[in-house]
């Protein structure tokens, strides 16, 4: 029996989301199963952010027969990095840190309530709370309005203001979405429970030669027969995130859209015009370039070899490419509605059901045949390869199981004809001793007739599987009939003429995920790759290295056994808190925490006005009691200290500065919890107003050096903060007041 194909189809492409690239790409998955008998493999990405897939699991026949066609190993899901099922990638995807765009599944990061909902759905598979917000649950309009709220905030997570979810015609449609998002969800939550539709995700090493940026640069090495081909090479070329060797879609994406509308009217040529558009349609087939890739073993139409080196010849992708790209620009039609559009999570629901292949078929067709991929073998077959052969052999495993099935059909029909036979000369016998000709008689023979033949039919199918009872037979047959005269008709789908067919891909074993990497360690590991400066080597004290599987797993494990915290444990604008893994000779590690500034280094303000030293009394929280200290503050993103000191001072003081504030020094006040290293500035002041209230201001004192000095000494101030900037400036200026 000839063996079935991995196939990744770019035609579901989640930003390929009009009506006719749906029906498109529906018709797509079902040429490959029913006609061709190969394996579809989805990524991620394309079955949540599906605008197809979305819309259509509402309908209860769709909804069973992809459910059917994954659990009979159809259409199969691959794993990527650590996220081991479509349930923990939402979960990864919607963390309350990330900004994260859905082109097709009408959630934004803003909506944090509805984030919350779909997170407590997921993570304790309870869909109960989303029917009370459907129709006919017991949540009001308001609260359906409160749902869907955004929250704006700026780059620090600050928030700006919130937005309310809208009223009257937005609850119905709000209510559809909700209902919407409850078939979907259970169909998510079904498939993370099916371990064998899942695809082991392929080796780093194998999938490091072939990231976005690289596929790029092979695709603008081509030289192809398509207008305006030289504008797009020029346009990509120039965008920043190609320059910086970027490797995400979206990226590329915004350089676009941004570039493109920087462009003056009078300056958008017809060419530009056309070439903008265009380019994104490249990036769009580079990123399923490198999904398709990054699935182990799937069968493809160009010699993946080609894309290894940037100098080597291309024939096969080159011609590939050409073809994908005309496919999906088609002449540029309706190019303004497809690209280069403004981020929205408008949700229109696909409704030209008529239009969509029936996958019952499929799910008839599977089971019909097996699916056997090439697993067993050392090396992939291209796509083309025995393409013809292939589907002869599926058609004719199609016809034999369907030959099979109505012949044991039939024997159970000769069977119930033998039991008519039998009933037949029992009323003859009947006949001598009573009158057996009446209706009702007639009507308790045929009962009884069909209960003797089920149960008969029933026990021969428990000792022959391929015997099936009374029941089934007459209930199979028409559908039998129907689907061998569809195979007896089926058009054979033979791909475009290919260059070097009988070139074969080395397998990949696959990387089977070991373990879950908890958020906080995913999190450390990318503020780590952010602030390396943070994780300096030490010989005493050494952190660590969490890029190492071996280790990973083994703080992992630590984490499990002992319930000890590793990673990023919380972080603000103002602060974040990690608990480093410190690695010790014998080969286990402990934790080591510390406190450290997210926007910087604040600032500590030596104020003086007029011979004397501003003190502020303040309520503060950490100490919950009062105190007296000089005015201080976090840093704010990108500001410097200078704009840190004008800042705080117009905050807490609305004060202004005589002249440019003057550096005293550093102080370190806990470098046994925090790396904050502040710098101590001296600012004389013109002119001040008591901001009290502000940040548990209570009042605000001048006192003279001396007299700080006597409150230093009776305890009247106790702030390290401000008797450290006071030594500081002492040491500044050695007691001269004139200095100052």
């Amino acid at each position: 029996m000839m063996q079935q194909k991995y196939v990744y189809l770019f035609e579901l492409d989640s930003v390929r989301d009009s009506d006719v690239e749906i029906i498109a790409g529906q018709h797509a998955i079902y040429d490959e199963i029913v006609r061709k008998g190969n394996v579809v493999v989805l990524t991620y990405n394309q079955l949540v952010d599906s605008r197809a897939f979305f819309s259509l699991m509402t309908d209860e026949a769709y909804y069973r027969s992809i459910l059917k066609l994954f659990e009979q190993g159809c259409i199969r899901i691959s794993q990527f990095g650590d996220i081991r099922t479509v349930a923990q990638y939402i979960l990864s995807t919607v963390d309350a840190n990330k900004r994260f765009i859905y082109s097709a599944l009408p959630l934004k990061f803003t909506q944090k309530r509805l984030i919350a909902l779909v997170q407590r759905s997921l993570m304790y598979s309870d869909l109960s709370e989303i029917l009370e917000y459907l129709d006919g649950g017991r949540r009001s309009d308001a609260e359906v309005e409160d749902l869907f709220l955004e929250v704006e905030q700026d780059e620090t997570g600050h928030v700006k203001r919130v937005i309310s979810g809208g009223s009257g015609e937005n609850i119905a449609a709000h209510r559809e979405i909700l209902a919407n998002l409850y078939s979907f969800l259970s169909i998510i939550l079904r498939l993370s429970m099916l371990h064998h539709v899942y695809i082991a995700p392929r080796k780093a090493s194998e999938l490091a030669p072939f990231r976005f940026h690289h596929v790029m640069q092979c695709i603008l090495q081509l030289s192809l027969p398509i207008p305006y081909w030289g504008e797009v090479r020029s346009i990509l070329q120039e965008l920043p995130a190609f320059q910086t060797g970027q490797n995400g879609r979206s990226l590329y994406y915004r350089d676009l859209y941004r570039q493109f509308h920087a462009v003056a009217t009078d300056d958008l040529t017809e060419a530009l015009r056309q070439a903008y558009p265009l380019a994104e349609a490249v990036v769009d087939l580079c990123y399923n370039y490198v999904c398709e890739i990054s699935i182990c073993n799937t069968s493809k139409h160009y010699n993946i070899e080609e894309l290894r080196a940037l100098d080597s010849p291309k024939p096969t992708f080159a011609a590939d490419f050409t073809r994908r790209l005309q496919d999906l620009w088609v002449d540029g039609n309706q190019a303004e509605k497809r690209f280069l559009r403004t981020e929205t999570n408008r949700f229109i629901s696909f409704d030209k059901k008529k239009q969509l292949p029936d996958f019952s078929e499929a799910v008839r067709v599977a089971d019909y045949t097996s699916r056997q991929p090439y697993e067993e073998s050392e090396t992939v077959p291209r796509y083309e390869y025995a393409e013809a052969e292939q589907q002869r052999v599926h058609r004719q495993a199609i016809f034999s199981s369907i030959g099979q099935k109505l012949l044991f059909s039939l024997i159970c029909l000769l069977v119930a004809c033998g039991v008519k036979f039998a009933f037949q000369d029992m009323k003859l016998l009947l006949d001598h001793f009573m009158n057996v000709g009446t209706a009702v008689f007639s009507i308790v023979e045929t009962i009884c007739f069909l209960l003797f033949t089920e149960w008969i039919s029933h026990a021969l199918s428990a000792r022959c599987s391929l015997f099936v009872p009374l029941s089934k037979a007459l209930g199979s047959m028409y559908t039998l009939l129907r689907d061998g005269w569809h195979a007896l008709w089926m058009p054979r789908a033979v791909s475009v003429a290919a260059q070097e067919t009988d070139v074969v891909e080395a397998r990949s074993q696959g990387a089977p995920i070991d373990f879950v990497k908890p958020r906080e360690l995913r999190d450390y590991q990318a503020y780590r790759n952010r602030h390396a400066d943070l994780f300096a080597p030490s010989a005493e004290v050494p952190v660590a290295d969490t890029d190492d599987r071996v280790v990973m797993r083994e703080l992992v494990r630590s984490m499990e056994i002992y319930h000890q915290k590793y990673g990023m444990i919380y972080q603000s604008r103002y602060n974040t808190f990690l608990v480093d893994p410190i690695a010790r000779p014998d080969g286990t590690y402990y934790a080591f925490e510390r406190v450290l500034p997210t926007a910087g280094n604040g600032v500590v303000i030596v104020a003086w006005k007029a011979g004397k030293f501003i003190l502020l009394k303040q309520y503060r929280h950490a100490l919950r009691a009062e105190q007296y200290c000089f005015p201080r503050g976090y840093a704010e993103p990108g500001a410097t200290p200078a704009e840190n000191i004008r800042r705080e001072l117009a905050e807490e003081l609305h004060a202004t500065i005589v002249q440019k504030p003057q550096s005293l020094g550093f102080l370190e006040p806990d470098s046994g919890l925090t790396s904050r290293r502040i710098e101590v500035f001296l600012a004389e002041l013109d002119d001040y107003q008591a901001n009290i209230g502000h940040e548990g201001i209570l009042e605000v004192r001048e006192v003279s050096p001396e007299e700080l000095e006597s409150m230093i000494e009776d305890g009247t101030v106790s702030d390290g903060y401000t008797i450290g900037a006071l030594e500081l400036w002492q040491l500044k200026t050695t007691g001269n007041l004139d200095e100052v």
